[in-house]
């Protein structure tokens, strides 16, 4: 049985990288920069996910699972813009 903190946190990690894998710039510039912190965010929250899927994670506590939650929150507030979710003065 997973934790409560660890559910939060496994749930919260698996929206922001599938959110940050679903993302169409559009009309939006590329910026190598915002794309390589995109890139660490997916890498990090999917390593994550399967760490605590296969139970080879510490116990994440409840300060990481705010964390990962308000990080969700601001991720999908931006449609997945890794740019706009830096430059919060744009949300």
């Amino acid at each position: 049985m997973i934790p409560a903190e660890s559910m939060i946190t496994l749930l919260a990690a698996s929206l922001i990288c599938i959110r940050l894998l679903t993302f169409r710039r559009g009309e939006a510039r590329h910026r190598v920069g915002y794309a390589c912190l995109a890139w660490l965010l997916i890498a990090g929250t999917g390593t994550v996910s399967i760490r605590i899927l296969t139970g080879t994670a510490c116990p994440p506590g409840w300060g990481i699972a705010i964390v990962m939650s308000v990080l969700a929150v601001l991720v999908f507030r931006a449609r997945g813009n890794v740019a706009h979710v830096i430059q919060l003065r744009r949300l």
